[in-house]
């Protein structure tokens, strides 16, 4: 995942990068940081906004290296704001203010969502959903 990137650097692994990766852009930085916490496969993997700098590269990587870490066994949590990597993920868990909303299935807890979208819009254009 990672070894792309680097050759793909004027220097490639002799590249400088300073203090806190300063020649690295904000997704290269993630990338890098996601392959240090996966080195040596983890039972256990926390994300905590793996791709909040990526670009689609980056995000597909991420998504490979979760699915791969699944495969082998590997708990992995992925804490976003983004949807992109909800399908690779097997259950979801909706938290507002810090408590838990829903929590299920992710094919089950995003069809109730979209459901109460659904049921959010009809009600503000006027209709009223009855259940």
């Amino acid at each position: 995942m990672v070894h792309e990137l680097v050759v793909q650097k004027p220097s490639g692994y002799e590249t400088p990068v300073g203090p806190g990766g300063v020649a690295l852009s904000g997704g290269e930085r993630q990338r890098i940081a996601l392959a240090r916490a996966v080195y040596g496969t983890p039972f256990f993997v926390v994300l905590d906004e793996p791709n909040s700098n990526m670009d689609a590269v980056g995000e597909r990587a991420l998504a490979q290296t979760i699915r791969q870490l699944r495969e082998a066994g590997s708990i992995v949590v992925v804490v976003t704001h983004r949807a992109s990597l909800l399908g690779d993920v097997n259950k979801l868990l909706q938290v507002s203010n810090g408590r838990p909303i829903v929590f299920g299935e992710t094919k089950t807890v995003l069809a109730r969502l979209q459901e109460k979208r659904q049921q959010a819009a009809a009600n503000a254009g006027g209709l009223r959903v009855v259940e």
